[in-house]
């Protein structure tokens, strides 16, 4: 999900690694636990953990909200993870992936995936003192599902909702109007957080200002621009069992708002934070090997880092058009460049580790300059003198509209210089998020920039279904009926392997109408004081911070 705002132009990552988007997004990742690619124990001189630690983490984006069912960015499903509980955890621990229990003890599943029961846990309360029922969970779904709550990832990942029936104080039940297969994975997600039914209502719709749920910390205040600060709930005894089920042994986490990588990377090293994504891969390089740091790199699930292709706006409403900017980008070279071959090349909508992954179109877009100037002869744009092409009198231009603070900034100069060669002039402006969004929907753009955790593949349906177009995130404007119908039987499919190999076929399809263009696979880059001890992350590699100290 997932996500920022305005930078200088640097090689910066909307993170260096997330989406949010996760977005718008927001989204989900691949490995829980961290792969710790350098550690060292910490300085002698630093004292010895105590629940009395108070940390700083470094977000790269101004949060749109702070309610999980409404937001759209990566950084806000971080934060919310401290604040709020999903009914079960999907975590990978030991390099096995599975549900554990979370504020639901059980879960049955009917056959046919339309009906998902959850019995709950009868110790729990809200941060507001309110005690969880069966009626703070269908508070919750029918707040996604309203339509005032403009939600950006959640709704869109509910899928086919029908309603919530309350069995009894302690059961809820989910009912979809059809098969909703990816529903269990999505469920998992901090997407689907339960609210407080108090606050919500309370609050109506500034309640992304006040957040309450039922997490490890509670949250304190939101300084706009600044920081989230969130302190520890004492009463947690609900905590997922594999990391830590109390209370967590951080007094206080404060989220710092540093949209540059650079400002990021310096805030650490002064020891201002302790914590921090998507640094500049060659400020990253440095601290390798330094015993004060620990790298943690974690491969994500859900859509690579990709360049969206305006499918309705002249001229990339040209298919040859569309497929000679595949050919014209050199990716590997953006990668070698930009992140000293941190990442590896991405080849379609999916990444290696998501479910329907298909790698029968690995290589279907080679880097062929030859290939684009050939495709785009064909679509009656020849050379100009300049070394611009021309059609009717008229010059190839692109607008590339890039997302401030979002990472895409070397990437999009690179593709600028690319296609370049080949005859396209592109010029490019920044917007920042939230509002490039609006601007993303109406269709402004040729070339936008986007990458999308999520656990499920399912998330193709908010990325290119066509209902999503004018306030979703299909910012290809891509519509096609027949990949819509593909997606909806495949969340409707229960058997697995049939289900992924329906997958395969939507980004096979997605390939061949070149509407987007990947640069490279998904990985959550992390980098934190050697201090901070007992990090653990998400499938959608977020931090999990209950068994952090410090």
């Amino acid at each position: 999900m997932s996500s920022d705002r305005t930078r200088p132009r640097q090689l910066s990552r909307r993170q260096f690694l997330s989406g949010a988007a996760a977005a718008g997004g927001i989204a989900a990742g691949g490995s829980t636990l961290a792969s710790i690619l350098a550690a060292c124990g910490a300085s002698s001189s630093h004292p010895a953990s105590s629940t009395s630690a108070a940390i700083t983490m470094a977000v790269y984006q101004e949060p749109d909200t702070l309610d999980p069912g409404a937001t759209g960015l990566i950084t806000v499903g971080m934060i919310d993870l401290c604040i709020f509980d999903p009914l079960i955890w999907r975590l990978s621990i030991n390099g096995t992936t599975r549900f554990y229990p979370g504020l639901a003890s059980s879960w049955q599943v009917s056959p046919d995936a339309t009906t998902y029961t959850f019995k709950l846990r009868s110790d729990v309360k809200f941060h507001d003192g309110t005690p969880l029922d069966a009626s703070a969970v269908k508070a919750t779904f029918d707040h996604i599902a309203n339509p005032a709550t403009k939600s950006r990832s959640a709704a869109g990942d509910l899928g086919p909702y029908q309603e919530t029936r309350v069995l009894d104080p302690h059961t809820a039940q989910i009912v979809f109007k059809q098969p909703n297969a990816s529903f269990l994975d999505e469920v998992a997600s901090i997407d689907f957080g339960i609210s407080s039914p108090t606050a919500l209502a309370r609050y109506g719709s500034d309640y992304g200002h006040h957040p309450v749920g039922t997490g490890p910390f509670r949250f304190k205040e939101y300084v706009v621009g600044q920081h989230v600060t969130v302190e520890r709930n004492p009463e947690y005894r609900w905590g997922p069992a594999p990391i830590r089920s109390g209370p967590p042994l951080l007094s206080q986490v404060t989220f710092r708002i540093l949209s540059d990588p650079g400002a990021r990377f310096d805030a650490l090293q002064t020891g201002e934070i302790q914590i921090a994504p998507n640094l500049n891969p060659q400020d990253i390089a440095k601290l390798r090997g330094n015993p004060q740091y620990s790298l943690y790199k974690i491969s994500s699930t859900g859509m690579p880092w990709v360049i969206m292709v305006n499918a309705q706006k002249p001229p990339t409403d040209d298919l040859n058009v569309r497929r000679a900017l595949e050919y014209a980008t050199d990716k590997e070279a953006i990668i070698k460049t930009l992140y000293f071959g941190l990442h590896t090349a991405a080849d379609q909508t999916f990444t290696p580790t998501t479910p329907g992954y298909n790698p029968a179109i690995k290589n279907m877009y080679p880097h062929d300059p030859q290939k684009a100037g050939q495709l785009l002869d064909a679509a009656g744009w020849t050379m100009g003198s300049g070394g611009i092409r021309t059609k009717n009198g008229q010059p190839l231009q692109l607008n590339f509209i890039n997302i401030a603070g979002y990472g895409f900034d070397g990437i999009s100069e690179l593709m600028q210089s690319q296609f370049r060669q080949v005859g396209i002039q592109v010029s490019i402006s920044d917007q920042s998020f939230p509002a490039v969004a609006d601007t993303y929907n109406s269709g402004a753009q040729h070339l936008a920039d986007f990458f999308y955790y999520d656990v499920s593949p399912y998330f193709v349906r908010s990325i290119y279904g066509c209902d999503q177009i004018a306030h979703g995130f299909n910012w290809e404007h891509y519509c096609n009926p027949e990949l819509d119908s593909l997606v909806d039987q495949a969340n409707a499919t229960v058997d697995s392997s049939k289900r992924d190999a329906m997958y395969q076929e939507a980004s096979k399809i997605i390939q061949q109408a070149a509407v987007i263009i990947p640069i490279y696979n998904s990985d959550g880059l992390f980098v934190a004081s050697s201090h901070l001890k007992g990090l653990h992350f998400t499938v959608n590699a977020f931090p999990l911070l209950h068994g952090a100290s410090y």
